[in-house]
């Protein structure tokens, strides 16, 4: 599957909360990619960014990113 961010499915809040609310369950990436319809990559990705934007907010909209679970 190509690397493609002109196509890529922007995450919505809603499924973001769910990729937390799932890894604070322990479930494994394969059933969260399966549950949210997305590829285990994307997951993968998603769980990469929580950590890189860790207490960082939004020069545009001055909003605090989503966190990590629990943080």
């Amino acid at each position: 599957m190509p690397n493609n961010r002109a196509t890529a499915r922007p995450w919505l809040p809603d499924e973001e909360a769910t990729l937390c609310s799932l890894l604070n369950e322990g479930v494994e990436a394969d059933e969260i990619a399966e549950r949210l319809g997305r590829s285990r990559q994307a997951i993968y990705g998603r769980i990469q960014r929580f950590h890189k934007q860790r207490g960082r907010t939004s020069r545009k909209s001055g909003e605090t990113f989503t966190q990590w679970p629990n943080g």
